[in-house]
C-alpha cells in the first residue's frame, strides 16, 4: 500500500514520461527520516519538475508537504522554492506571501553559505509596493546583515522609504549613516552621494537665506548690485553648497567654486546690465539671471536661483535661494 501510494502520488508530479532520476529522487525525499538528505532531494528534484513539468506541480508538492509537515526544519527552504516559483509562473504577490513566511517564520534557516532570510528579505524590497513595509525590509538587512557589501546603498534606499511616509528624523539619520560608505554606487544616479552631502548640510543649516517667490528674489539681488551693496549679497547668498563655475565645469571639480570677493568685482565693474526678469526652467524650479559687464576677462554672469526642496519645514520648503552663478554664455 505505501509503495503503491507514493506511485500514485509519483505520477500526480512527476507526469506519467518515465524519468529514473526525477523518480529516485521523489522516492528519496518521501521515505528518508533525514531532513538534510530530504532538503537536498527536493531542491534537485524541483529543477527536474520546473523543467519538464512547470511550476504548478512544484507549489503544489511544496505546498503541500510543508502543510502536512510543520515541524521539518527545513520548510523555510521549501517556502522559499515555492516564491520563486510563483515568481517563475508571473505571481509576484503570491511570491511576497510565501517569502515573507520565509522572514517572519524560519529566520534561520541556511543553504549552504546562503541565508534564505536574506535572500527573502532582498526579494521582498523588490517585489513590495508598501513603502512601510519596504522599510521595515531594509532596516532588517541593516541590522541582520552587516558585512553586505552594499550598505550604503541600502541605507539610501531605506531614506527613500522614510520620505515617502514623512519620517524626516529617520530619513536624515539614514543620510548620516549614508556618508560613511564613500563608495556609494546607486544605479541611475551618479551623483547621489555628493547629493547627500548636500542635503544634510543643508539640513543643518540656519536656512535664513530663502524668499517667498522667485520674484522676490529677483528684485532684491538686482537692486543690491545696482547699489553695489556687498551686505544684501552676502545675506541672500546660500550659504551651504553656493558655486561659482562654468558651464561646462563638473560640479566636483575642486576649482568649481573660487573665492571670490564679490564685494571687490563690484568695485572694478563699471557698468553692469541685468535683465529683468528670469528665465524660467521648464519645470519652473530653477531660473536664470542674466548680467553682462562685469570687471573680468569673462564679463557675462548667470545667476543661479532654484526652489528649494525641504519637505521636513513647510515654512521653507518652496521658498527661492540663490544658489550659484554660471559663467560665460549659456549652452
Amino acid at each position: 500500500m505505501l509503495l503503491g501510494a507514493c506511485s500514485d502520488r509519483a505520477s500526480y508530479f512527476l507526469g506519467n514520461e518515465v524519468d529514473r532520476e526525477a523518480s529516485e529522487l521523489f522516492q528519496l525525499a518521501e521515505t528518508t527520516d533525514n531532513p538534510q538528505v530530504r532538503a537536498t532531494a527536493v531542491h534537485q528534484l524541483s529543477k527536474h519538475l520546473i523543467d519538464k513539468r512547470g511550476t504548478r506541480p512544484l507549489i503544489v508538492y511544496l505546498g503541500t508537504y510543508t502543510e502536512q509537515n510543520p515541524d521539518d526544519p527545513y520548510n523555510g527552504f521549501y517556502l522559499y522554492l515555492a516564491g520563486q516559483a510563483y515568481l517563475a509562473d508571473g505571481s509576484p504577490e503570491l511570491a511576497v506571501h510565501y517569502f515573507e513566511r520565509v522572514v517572519d517564520l524560519y529566520p534561520a534557516v541556511h543553504l549552504a553559505d546562503l541565508s534564505l532570510r536574506e535572500s527573502a528579505l532582498y526579494e521582498l524590497v523588490r517585489l513590495s509596493t508598501d513603502p512601510e513595509q519596504r522599510a521595515r525590509y531594509y532596516r532588517l538587512l541593516i541590522e541582520e546583515f552587516p558585512e553586505a557589501e552594499n550598505r550604503g546603498l541600502l541605507y539610501y534606499r531605506l531614506a527613500e522609504n522614510l520620505a515617502m511616509l514623512g519620517e524626516w528624523d529617520a530619513v536624515y539619520a539614514a543620510y548620516a549613516e549614508i556618508l560613511r560608505y564613500t563608495n556609494l554606487e546607486v544605479p541611475g544616479e551618479p551623483d547621489a552621494y555628493r547629493e547627500i552631502q548636500d542635503r544634510l548640510e543643508f539640513h543643518n543649516s540656519s536656512k535664513n537665506w530663502t524668499l517667498p517667490t522667485v520674484e522676490d528674489l529677483r528684485r532684491t539681488i538686482t537692486w543690491a548690485l545696482v547699489n553695489k551693496d556687498t551686505r544684501t549679497l552676502a545675506r541672500y547668498q546660500a550659504q551651504v553648497n553656493f558655486f561659482t563655475r562654468s558651464w561646462e565645469q563638473d560640479f566636483d571639480d575642486p576649482n568649481a567654486s573660487p573665492d571670490w570677493n564679490i564685494g571687490e568685482l563690484l568695485r572694478v565693474t563699471r557698468r553692469l546690465s541685468i535683465r529683468p526678469e528670469v528665465d524660467l526652467d521648464a519645470d519652473g524650479d530653477e531660473a536664470y539671471l542674466y548680467t553682462f559687464g562685469w570687471g573680468l576677462r569673462i564679463r557675462t554672469w548667470y545667476l543661479y536661483f532654484r526652489q528649494v526642496d525641504y519637505p521636513p519645514d513647510p515654512a521653507i520648503h518652496g521658498t527661492w535661494e540663490w544658489a550659484g552663478i554660471f559663467l560665460g554664455e549659456r549652452l
